[in-house]
Parts: structure tokens; sequence; C-alpha cells
């Protein structure tokens, strides 16, 4: 079984049962302000980043973060629904709202989400360079061999040496019945060409079918 799948059903399912669990076992929030203000900070300036098309390298270790940032989330409503402060309970009562929401959500989930999911997992991965520059795209696949057409998304990162970072510079979507280009190609390759002083990136396959996308 897929970890993103996993990962979602943790998410969604058990976070909101252990966070009501564990608030009633833990202080009153503001006792915990010292300790929690940098964790939020730090999901803050993740958040922005991710955003800005920054993120850690791979795919797993961002969807951890998120999701560690939601469990945060069911913490604090948990915590605030309980508080005895009346202008705190509102704000609890809200997030609790949102929560169960999620979790509602997430029931149909376990049996949808497990398709959807192939959006989030990489099934093959292209390294290659240009100017000195290392780039990596990663293709995810959503469809079975049975359907008539899958779904192929290629995300390309640029990589910095010695960090343990990736910026997403592009992200393509192919659809097999729109597209000539054959994926599973051995001779199937990505690659970045300077044409008219511009970067553009390059999908071509052993049948001479291209694709070219200039980059932003």
């Amino acid at each position: 079984m897929d970890i993103t799948y996993i990962l979602y059903l943790i998410t969604f399912l058990a976070f909101p049962i252990i966070s009501i669990i564990v608030s009633s076992y833990i202080k009153p929030v503001w006792y915990l302000r010292k300790y929690l203000k940098w964790i939020i900070v730090f999901f803050i300036i993740h958040n922005i980043l991710f955003l800005l098309g920054f993120s850690l390298k791979g795919d797993y270790s961002d969807y951890f973060i998120f999701s560690s940032e939601y469990f945060l989330f069911c913490l604090l409503a948990s915590m605030l629904r309980r508080s005895k402060q009346s202008n705190l309970k509102p704000i609890g009562t809200t997030g609790t709202v949102i929560m169960i929401l999620g979790f509602l959500q997430a029931i149909p989930g376990i049996l949808f989400f497990i398709i959807s999911a192939q959006n989030y997992e990489t099934d093959k991965i292209y390294l290659f360079s240009s100017e000195n520059n290392v780039y990596q795209t990663r293709r995810y696949s959503c469809g079975f061999v049975t359907f008539e057409d899958i779904t192929y998304t290629f995300e390309t990162y640029n990589s910095f040496k010695y960090l343990p970072f990736e910026h997403l510079i592009d992200k393509t979507v192919f659809s097999s019945s729109k597209t000539e280009i054959n994926f599973y190609d051995e001779n199937f390759k990505i690659k970045i060409i300077n044409s008219n002083q511009k970067q553009t990136l390059e999908f071509s396959s052993g049948n001479g079918k291209k694709f070219l996308k200039v980059l932003d």
C-alpha cells in the first residue's frame, strides 16, 4: 500500500481522534505558547516556500510536514474547544467543525483516494543537467492499464547542490489519448534546450514525437 495513501488515512481519520484524547491530558494551550509559536512559525515559513515552488527533496518530506501541521491544528482545535475562556471557545468550535468535515470526507476517501493517490506517488524519475544545473523530473501516472485514458504528470525540479531543497520549475500534464509520445519507450527522454535565448523543456520518444514547452 502506498505511503501517501496510508498517510492520508492517518491524517484525516486517526489524528482527529488522537487529538481529542490527547487534549484532555494537556494543560490549557496558553501555557504552551512559548513552545508552539516556533512550531507555528516553522509551518508558516514552510507553507509560503511551498507555494513559491520550493520544497524538500523527494515526495514524502513535505507530505509528512503537512500531516504534522494538520495534527497540530486538530490538537489546538480540541484544546480551545475545552477552554473556559469565552473568546477562545468559538475558535475551537470552528476548528472542530473543520476537523469533523475532514474526517467525514476521508471515510469515502478510503475507497476513492487509493486511485487519486497515484498522482502523489512517483513511478519514474528522470535525471539530466543543463548549463551546470542539475534537474530532476518525476512522473506520476493516474489510471490503470485497463483504462482508455491515463493521465501522466511530469514535475521538473531544479536541485541545489549540498542542500536538501529543490525548486519546481515546471508541471506538465499529458493525456495518453491525446498525445503520440510513448512514455514507456526506452528512448524516451527529457532535456532542457536553449531556443531563441529561452529555456525550453523537451519531451521526446523514439518514434520521433516531441513536445516542447518554454519555461517562464
